[in-house]
């Protein structure tokens, strides 16, 4: 064995190395043996609030504890010390996608306590019997106190075949094994002035500018503007084998879904929701529509695959997570994207003067939700403490903490997420303070902070030249009213419903569920019919008329194969076939002239053989 000899220094530094290898699990265990609890937590990245980012957070619990916390899970470490006496440690590891955490948890390597995935992988999870049960009223509090209503009965519409051992099978509801987290939809995030630019060559100064403007913003109003050979090389798309597939689905039944709206007689000819028909379009008609968004037949699959290939041929490319990023960049002018991606889109956009869209095309289509699961195998104090960390989560100030950091918008309703909503997207907060026009700045007091007027509850605001009511200035400047009820009703507490009128009235002002937006803008398709175009606001909590229109993706069970199949196939050449018509050609060229220049080489190699040999020729005369 020819192994080099270690010199002493070499060999005193090699036995440090191999101490500190030996030493540190053994102080990792001895600092997991100190502790209590250890909670093993399995999340998506980037997806709650920790690290150098955090901001610092407010806690009040009912029980009069109050504390300013470092994060949310350093600052449950502290709850829990502080409040039981118990040293617990949140062990908490990250994953990429759903698939990922599946198999590690299928292989068994690894156990823990919670899991946040996609609603459709827990409902697969559901289905194999891998979860147990959460008691909302007894287990997490917080969430039975604040978990938006509307949410809540969404959850108990979700079902799973789940299979026993004993081979017997029962019908479980999602909602008695699941407490949501974030939520949000599918839609179609886009630039306007780029595709202005890109397809007609018109500039924001340009005359025509508008109107091509406003012609790309009504077609976004559907689904065709994917396939519309008008936009062809704007857009990318998802990178995601269901969501792709949803889209390719809408498209594919588009003339079905819409007889389904002709015959449900809850919305008119432009789709729009009839008054006093939200009841009966939650009902019978988001079940018939959820059953076409989620057919996964071989039949169907093999009919949505040749939509794919066509939509392929039309959009630049395929993106799994850099979508959100070039179309700010403006590398791209559409994307087909995840709510909470395109609200981060837009305000970065916003930051260069770049205005970004948001659309949920008039025929709908999907809103998905992230949920907490716990495995069986969480028992004992794991499972005690793993649900007051569900219920510290639920807590309105933490859910706040985890909307902002995040930017996805939390299943949590409460004081605290209704206060954050307005400081982001109510014009009120821009004109609550005083503003000096001789100095050109706000007005500030001895502490050097911004002077407020008399506060939104009070319906007034005050300017230099006087007071006015709110109502009056959102008249002045055209704000829409926005009726967010089906999320913060009975998440409120009575004080603070104190400072509105009883009964509610029908303004913000009187009315806390009543959200004033200056978002709104309105264009007209050319058939006449108008259409909202919405932003931000929109994007986090989608209008309730339209929330009939939005179904759920369930897991495909045994079609998966179909849909896994078909993707593989789609997937197999991402380029269109203009790009790879020219990528032909060029290999060819570039074929020919390899063959070429390597024909060349050799008749020049025998030329300058045979011209060697004269000349060896001649100088041996």
């Amino acid at each position: 064995m020819n192994e080099k000899i270690k010199s002493p220094a070499k060999r005193a530094y090699s036995f440090l190395l191999l101490s500190l290898f030996c030493i540190v699990p053994a102080l990792s265990s001895c600092s997991s043996a100190k502790a209590d609890v250890v909670l093993h937590v399995y999340n998506a990245e980037d997806y709650v609030d920790s690290g150098s980012d955090a901001e610092e957070l407010y806690f009040a619990d009912d029980n009069g504890y109050e504390a300013t916390l470092p994060d949310v899970l350093g600052g449950f470490e502290q709850y829990m010390f502080e409040t039981t006496g118990k040293t617990v440690k949140v062990v908490y590891d990250t994953y990429d996608t759903n698939e990922t955490m599946y198999s590690s948890l299928k292989t068994g390597k690894t156990t823990y306590d919670l899991i946040c995935a996609s609603d459709y992988m827990c409902q697969k999870m559901l289905g194999q019997g891998m979860l147990q049960k959460i008691d909302y009223e007894n287990d997490v509090p917080n969430y039975a106190a604040y978990g938006s209503e509307y949410i809540k009965n969404v959850f108990k519409s979700i079902k799973a075949e789940m299979k026993h051992e004993d081979g017997s099978v029962t019908t479980e509801v999602f909602s008695d094994y699941a407490v949501d987290y974030m939520w949000g939809t599918l839609g179609i995030l886009y630039n306007p002035a780029k595709i202005v630019k890109d397809k007609y060559g018109l500039t924001v100064d340009d005359e025509g500018f508008e109107d091509k403007a406003s012609y790309v913003k009504a077609s976004m109003n559907t689904y065709e503007a994917l396939w519309n050979p008008e936009f062809s090389g704007e857009m990318s798309v998802k990178d995601s084998m269901r969501d792709t597939y949803a889209l390719g689905l809408l498209h594919t039944y588009n003339d079905e879904i819409e007889k389904l709206f002709d015959d449900s007689g809850c919305f008119d000819e432009d789709f729009n929701l009839l008054e006093g028909k939200y009841e009966e379009a939650m009902g019978k008609f988001n079940d018939a529509y959820t059953a076409i968004f989620n057919r996964c037949d071989e039949n169907t699959v093999n009919e949505v695959k040749k939509t794919l290939l066509a939509l392929k041929q039309n959009v630049f490319g395929f993106e799994v997570d850099s979508g959100k990023e070039d179309i700010v960049k403006g590398l791209v002018g559409m994307n087909s994207a995840w709510s909470g991606d395109a609200v981060y889109s837009m305000d970065c956009a916003d930051e260069i003067d770049n205005t970004l869209y948001y659309a949920l095309p008039k025929t709908g289509g999907n809103i998905w939700f992230d949920t907490w699961v716990m495995p069986k195998e969480s028992s004992g104090l794991n499972r005690e403490y793993a649900l007051k960390f569900l219920d510290f989560l639920s807590s309105p100030y933490v859910a706040s903490a985890n909307m902002n950091y995040v930017g996805y918008t939390s299943c949590i309703a409460g004081e605290a997420i209704l206060d954050l909503i307005r400081e982001w997207y109510d014009p009120r907060t821009f004109e609550i303070y005083a503003w000096d026009d001789e100095v050109g700045d706000f007005v500030y007091d001895e502490n050097d902070e911004y002077v407020f007027a008399e506060g939104m509850e009070n319906a007034t605001y005050t300017t230099i030249d006087g007071s006015e009511t709110w109502d009056a200035l959102a008249e002045e400047n055209e704000w829409d009213v926005v009726d967010l009820t089906y999320m913060f009703e009975g998440t409120l507490s009575d004080d603070y419903l104190a400072d509105y009128p009883s009964p509610l009235g029908d303004t913000p002002s009187t009315n806390p569920y009543l959200f004033y937006t200056d978002e709104r803008e309105y264009v007209e398709e050319e058939d006449g019919s108008e259409v909202m175009v919405g932003r931000q606001f929109f994007t986090q909590y989608p209008y309730q008329e339209l929330l009939p229109k939005l179904a759920i993706m369930a897991d495909y069970g045994g079609n998966n194969k179909y849909v896994l199949s078909m993707w593989e196939d789609v997937k197999s050449n991402n380029l269109p076939i203009a790009a790879v018509v020219i990528f032909a050609i060029v290999l060819g060229t570039m074929g020919v002239a390899i063959v070429y220049t390597f024909i060349a080489r050799r008749r020049f190699h025998k030329i300058k053989i045979a011209r060697r040999k004269e000349i060896n020729a001649a100088r041996a005369q």
